[in-house]
């Protein structure tokens, strides 16, 4: 992300930012921040905002100007005193904690401040989470820490008793929609996407060699055949749907869609007169294909595709993943 893209981030224009801005001028900014919301919500660029305002060597109006030498570091993720940890894989490992304890006790190498960002998390091991707890409970003079997360669930509650809780409202749909307009996004796809992120420029990545769009189109065949319980979707898991999730973040999304998928059928169910779908394109097929199905069965379908990212965070197997959802669906009386 360029400085302008960075700039131009929904979450600065918020009362959020204001609120930094006053705690910062007031020299009350805690020592732990948990920065909780969905998945492009602007976690990272705020934390990453406090981290320049506080490094800014010329600040304006209580802004970074972007320009300075501290600020461009920071941008280009080359700052010594602002040090970030990401999943290792599926997660954040001891390891990476025990990198972050020998920073936490270093002096900064230019300053008097350190800022300490631990991106997705809930992806801490219960190790790692333990490991981290008695540094946030004495960090050291001018040491911030800023942890993001998609889901607060996941964080062990002496962590969250330990941080000041921030949570990032999600954009309204008609705003989401409209970023998403400008940045190129379908009109048939726009509904898919505001259920999966809020960042325009995720969903834009998505879009490169049309693969949202394939998955789509490969996905509501097979969804159909899901609600009319017939044994050729389990067949298909591995002909036709696998093949199009090549990484992890493909097979997130993957299952993310399926929750969609099977919330917007219940929803129908339930009124087949309503229109805040997600799949909203394919609002007659979905109506039809819940017809043979009582509420209850819709209900059963829901549990099960709900439990889908919490089987695939514990490691099972992917394949296994859909698998059982599936003979769930063509089991469920």
């Amino acid at each position: 992300m360029d400085t302008t893209q960075f700039k131009a981030t929904p979450v600065l224009t918020s009362p959020l930012v204001e609120q930094f801005q006053q705690v910062i001028a007031n020299h009350e900014l805690a020592h732990a921040y948990l920065l909780a919301g969905m998945s492009g919500t602007g976690k990272l660029v705020l934390a990453k905002w406090i981290a320049l305002r506080l490094f800014c060597l010329a600040p304006q109006a209580n802004q970074p100007d972007y320009t300075c030498a501290e600020c461009q570091r920071i941008l280009s993720d080359n700052h010594p005193d602002v040090v970030m940890v990401q999943p290792d894989g599926r997660q954040i490992k001891v390891d990476q904690i025990r990198y972050l304890k020998t920073e936490f006790t270093k002096r900064s190498v230019e300053g008097q401040q350190k800022v300490f960002i631990i991106d997705q998390a809930d992806t801490m091991t219960v190790n790692a989470a333990n490991s981290l707890l008695k540094f946030i409970e004495e960090p050291g003079q001018d040491v911030y820490i800023f942890l993001l997360t998609t889901n607060k669930q996941a964080i062990l509650p002496t962590i969250q008793s330990r941080t000041q809780i921030v949570e990032l409202p999600a954009l309204s749909p008609v705003q989401l929609k409209t970023q998403l307009a400008t940045a190129g996004i379908p009109d048939y796809l726009q509904s898919v996407v505001v259920g999966l992120t809020q960042s325009p420029q995720e969903a834009t990545a998505w879009l490169v060699d049309d693969w949202l769009g394939q998955v789509v189109k490969q996905l509501l065949p097979w969804f159909k055949l899901v609600l009319a319980r017939d044994p050729l979707a389990y067949v298909e898991i591995q002909t036709k749907l696998l093949p199009l999730f090549e990484d992890r973040s493909q097979q997130k999304i993957g299952l993310s869609l399926v929750t969609l998928l099977m919330r917007d059928a219940l929803v129908l169910k339930v009124d087949d007169q309503r229109l805040d779908l997600y799949f909203a394109n394919w609002r007659a097929e979905l109506v039809a294909a819940v017809q043979g199905l009582t509420l209850p069965q819709c209900l059963a379908m829901n549990e099960a595709a709900l439990a889908l990212q919490p089987q695939f965070e514990r490691n099972l197997n992917y394949q296994n993943v859909w698998e059982a959802f599936v003979i769930k669906c063509l089991t469920n009386k």
